[in-house]
């Protein structure tokens, strides 16, 4: 599979504004909203996993 391992980015203030990051190993970074929208794109190769760390 290309996707592989999401992480979140919790928004402590407002969890509604929480991010769902994601790798497709074939394409680049994506970063969801809470309600599943792409909010943004990063193209890039040979990615991975995405971990978040505080």
């Amino acid at each position: 599979d290309a996707a592989d391992d999401p992480a979140v980015w919790p928004n402590a203030k407002d969890p509604a504004q929480s991010l769902v990051i994601g790798t497709d190993k074939k394409a680049g970074i994506h970063v969801y909203d809470m309600a599943g929208k792409r909010v943004s794109f990063t193209p890039a190769a040979r990615l991975n996993n995405v971990d978040m760390r505080p």
